[in-house]
């Protein structure tokens, strides 16, 4: 059935002339049209709005599922990094000290003796003891969960074997740089900027051997200095002659330094295996109650009695919830590596 729109004119039947009222009813017309306009506009308006939330709405969403993924992908990570955490952070440091012979028979040595130096991550709300006696060690071992009296309150924590990665055998190639040398025999008159500057000066001059320097640096753990320079052929040049008579400007004497090839080492093989501590032990499980301090102290009490199995305690190490830190283990005899730690 057909629907029809009355409109309704105020006053329409107070007016009895036909054009009067013909007038009226053109200005309701004219006014409903520009009412109809305005809706129309408040209509596209929101159907402009709409589309603009629903836009927002799918970044949002897209930025959502962007956010959610690297939350999966960090705690994929995160699952990896605990997987691997004592492998990836137990492996000896990086940096090695070799001690032994450098030649034997007049001949290169090709075996030399590593010292121990292993790097252990404690996680937070743990602690790391090592006592004086193993045997005591390993009867803290074989008791496993522990109840520690703090105050008013007792605590329980576990004991586990302190596992290690022991490096066993590492392979390294070495060679000739043909851009470095290694300037040692170096007496401590200066800064070591002033010195690095002072050596840049002199090893800079072709009539002292010299060239171009691309980079000189120091090692700290023993003072010496490597230059690098941008052409090949000149520390070949300089390394025929072992000693060199330098004098340097703003030191008063000549010093007689040793000038030696720089040799570049990269490891092609390397092989660990694991250990456990045998008088180290790994405590989990310590919840963050009370002060730092306090705990630690209370804890390091507790296994000092012998009454709770416990005895002489070397070294102590507690790292509380929501950190973490660095245990170093190093040899304490010349014996095997099995027997140091």
């Amino acid at each position: 059935m057909d629907q029809k729109l009355a409109v309704k004119c105020p006053n329409l039947e107070l007016v009895k002339d036909d054009a009067s009222k013909l007038e009226i009813i053109q200005q309701e017309i004219e006014n409903r049209k520009a009412f109809h306009n305005a809706l129309q506009n408040d209509i596209a308006q929101l159907e402009k709005a709409k589309r603009e939330i629903e836009q927002t709405a799918l970044e949002f969403n897209a930025r959502i599922e962007k956010l959610r993924q690297s939350i999966e992908d960090d705690k994929l990570e995160k699952r990896k990094r605990d997987l691997n955490f004592q492998v990836s952070f137990s492996m000896p440091h990086k940096q090695w000290s070799f001690n032994g012979k450098i030649e034997e028979d007049d001949k290169p040595a090709v075996e030399f003796d590593l010292k121990p130096y292993i790097r252990y991550p404690i996680k937070g709300g743990s602690a790391v003891i090592t006592f004086e006696d193993e045997t005591v060690a390993n009867k803290i071992l074989e008791m496993e969960e522990h109840e520690i009296e703090i105050g008013d309150c007792r605590i329980k924590i576990k004991a586990q074997p302190l596992k290690l990665k022991m490096l066993e055998e590492i392979e390294i190639q070495t060679g000739v740089c043909k851009k470095r040398i290694l300037v040692s025999n170096i007496p401590k008159l200066t800064t070591t900027d002033q010195l690095l500057d002072k050596l840049e000066l002199y090893f800079s001059k072709q009539r002292n051997g010299g060239g171009e320097v691309e980079n000189i640096e120091v090692l700290e753990d023993s003072g010496n200095v490597v230059i690098t320079f941008v052409a090949e052929g000149i520390a070949e040049n300089l390394t025929k002659k072992e000693f060199h008579q330098v004098d340097l400007r703003g030191i008063d004497k000549i010093l007689p330094l040793r000038i030696s090839p720089f040799i570049n080492g990269e490891i092609v093989k390397i092989m660990v295996r694991e250990v456990i501590s045998k008088r180290s032990i790994l405590f989990t499980g310590i919840p963050d109650i009370m002060d730092e301090e306090i705990l630690q102290d209370n804890i390091e009490i507790h296994f000092q009695k012998p009454s709770n199995g416990g005895g002489e305690v070397d070294a102590f190490a507690y790292v509380p919830e929501e950190k973490s830190a660095i245990a170093c283990f190093e040899a304490d005899s010349e014996k095997e590596n099995e027997d140091l730690l």
